[in-house]
């Protein structure tokens, strides 16, 4: 298994993986109001190599993935929001597994539908990535860069089913 996944990172460092339409744009605008975060059940290694390889580390303020702390989600979660004092965050992702670990860490979810997984009650729902620049503003009408708030990721922006062909 750890030879797949040193592969997988490895791919991604050399080809990158295909994107949602409109990534760079989302987050560029998003990052205008609020400060970005990625929590991510990946292997060590992987966010890292993907964003890399995109140019997108410079719209994220930090990350955590299993990988790397062997924690899961929910613990994960509380790491970002305890390492960057944030009282207010939104969980975006797209499973339920992910809503249950917003749910715990006390944080919104905002259920990215288009991409494949399913979930029990959202608190938001967004069906394209500009549609999250929109919801975004409904998540936080009181909170701006100025105030420890926060927008954190699981696979809204890529899903490992786009990856490989």
């Amino acid at each position: 298994m750890d030879d797949i996944c040193i592969g997988e990172v490895t791919y991604l460092r050399e080809n990158g993986g295909l994107l949602f339409p409109d990534v760079e744009e989302t987050l560029k605008e998003l990052s205008i109001n609020y400060d970005l975060f990625i929590v991510s059940n990946c292997q060590d290694g992987y966010a890292d190599a993907f964003m890399d390889y995109h140019g997108l580390r410079k719209y994220f303020k930090d990350y955590e993935t299993n990988g790397k702390t062997k924690l899961s989600k929910t613990e994960n979660i509380k790491l970002i929001l305890d390492r960057n004092n944030l009282k207010e965050a939104v969980y975006i992702g797209d499973t339920t597994g992910g809503e249950i670990s917003a749910r715990l860490t006390g944080i919104s979810f905002i259920h990215a539908a288009y991409c494949f997984g399913k979930v029990i009650s959202p608190d938001l729902v967004v069906n394209s990535l500009k549609d999250l620049v929109k919801q975004a503003s409904k998540a936080f009408k009181k909170y701006n860069k100025e105030t420890p708030a926060s927008l954190q990721t699981g696979v809204s922006f890529w899903c490992d089913y786009h990856f490989y062909t």
